[in-house]
Order: structure tokens, then C-alpha cells, then sequence
């Protein structure tokens, strides 16, 4: 029989520890993530400079060029931010510290992708139902405003605490990806506010920070925000790792007690 456990995640000690586990696993996340890296500092650069000039967009959007290389990039960057954060998974989680090839794809990779598409799909399906249910109360009210953002907090809280799938097959790729979920939403019971937090909203508005920096003017913000962009992601995939390992232990220590 599964029981969650009663203890709550540290808030504040697990994003300064996340910073600190990120920074003591610095060789190995360069060993194992300098290609995926790479790859993503190369395409992140060549979209913001190419794309970021409105005449150069133009003149390549003529002749279908933009168009075809803004497409290419933006699914070549995201397998490899996949390929990137499975890796920096097994390497916080020490499931896998060196790789014989720098760059590969596996079932960890495959489950991992299914997952992202599955939690896209969730997230916009409770918030379509959200928002109608939302809005017809609100209807009858005049300037909401701010009010209107409310819908989005089922589907995020619903997100945060379907997010340990993503550790959990990045470590284990002979999981099926159902048993996965159906983990990940047992064992963050009573954790979902908190992740809500650590998962989605402080990952969304550092990923906001970035791109507000790297259109300012200051010199080389656009490459200095190309570089933050790849230089947080393990920051980030710490946080998640941390929780997971804290709660998977816990939920252990409460099962072994029944």
C-alpha cells in the first residue's frame, strides 16, 4: 500500500541547496553535458542574431530562409535541451556520471519527450476548462484584470505535481511512462503548492530575467543571456532533484513503517 509522507520540503534550504549541489557537481555536469551544451549556446546565438535584427528577418522571410532555419532551430534546440537535462539528471542523481558517447538518445530520452507532450496536453486542457468555469463567473463583473490569471493555477499546480516524472525516468528508462506519472502524483501529495513554486514558477520567472536581459542594451547582453540560458538549466534540474530524492526517500521510510 502507498502512503505519502507528512514531512514538507524546506523551501529556502532547497534553493540554496540546489545552487550548492549544482556548483560541487560542476566537472561532472561539464563532462557529460559540454556537447548538449554546445549545441544549445550554438543555436541559441545564431537564432538571437540572426532573428534579432527586424530587416535581417525580413529579407530572409522573402525568400523562405527565416522561416526554415527558425524551424530547424527551434527542434533542434529542443531535443537537445532534452538530451541536456536527462543527462543532467543522471548526473545529480548518480545514476550516471561519464557517457561513452557525448551525445546520444535513449528510452529515458523517448519517455522523457512523451512526458513533456502529456503535461503540455494536461496543463492545456485544465486550463481550458478553467478558464471557461472562470469566466463565466466573472462575466458579470467589469475590469477584472489580474483576476483573469487565476485560471492558470489548477493547471500549474496539477504540472508541479506531475513534474517528478521527469527524474524518475531520466534514472529508471525501463519505467513505463504511466507507472511514472501515476508515482510522481501519489508522492506529491501534499508537496504541490511548494513545487508549484520550485518547478514552475521560479524556473518561469528566471527564464523571464534572461530574456528581458538579453534584450537590453547592454554590450554582449544577448550573448551573456544565450550563455545564462544553458549555464541555469542544471540550477534548475537540481531543484527537481532534490525534491524528488527527498520525497522518494521519505515515501520509502513511510512504506518500510507500515
Amino acid at each position: 500500500m502507498f502512503k505519502r509522507s507528512d514531512k514538507k520540503i524546506p523551501l529556502l534550504k532547497l534553493v540554496f541547496g540546489a545552487a550548492i549541489f549544482s556548483w560541487e557537481k560542476r566537472y561532472d555536469l561539464a563532462r557529460s553535458l559540454w556537447l548538449p551544451f554546445l549545441f544549445g549556446l550554438v543555436l541559441s546565438l545564431t537564432d538571437s542574431f540572426q532573428f534579432g535584427d527586424q530587416s535581417l528577418r525580413e529579407a530572409g522571410s522573402a525568400n523562405g530562409y527565416s522561416f526554415n532555419w527558425l524551424y530547424f532551430a527551434m527542434v533542434a534546440m529542443f531535443f537537445v535541451t532534452v538530451i541536456a537535462s536527462v543527462r543532467a539528471y543522471r548526473v545529480l542523481l548518480e545514476s550516471e556520471s561519464v557517457h561513452s558517447l557525448p551525445i546520444s538518445w535513449g528510452q529515458s530520452e523517448t519517455k522523457f519527450t512523451l512526458a513533456m507532450f502529456a503535461i503540455a496536453l494536461v496543463f492545456l486542457f485544465v486550463l481550458a476548462l478553467t478558464s471557461s468555469f472562470l469566466m463565466s463567473i466573472l462575466a458579470v463583473y467589469e475590469n477584472i484584470g489580474a483576476l483573469a490569471m487565476l485560471n492558470f493555477l489548477p493547471p500549474i499546480y496539477i504540472a508541479a505535481r506531475l513534474i517528478l516524472v521527469f527524474p524518475e525516468v531520466s534514472c529508471r528508462p525501463d519505467v513505463s511512462l504511466f507507472e511514472a506519472f501515476k508515482w510522481s502524483w501519489s508522492a506529491t501529495r501534499g508537496h504541490g503548492l511548494i513545487l508549484m513554486f520550485l518547478a514552475v514558477i521560479l524556473p518561469l520567472v528566471i527564464a523571464l530575467g534572461i530574456n528581458w536581459f538579453s534584450m537590453t542594451s547592454v554590450p554582449a547582453s544577448k550573448f551573456i543571456g544565450a550563455v545564462l540560458v544553458w549555464l541555469v538549466l542544471p540550477f534548475e534540474v537540481a531543484l527537481i532533484s532534490l525534491s524528488y530524492s527527498s520525497i522518494k526517500k521519505w515515501v520509502k521510510q513511510t512504506n518500510d513503517n507500515i
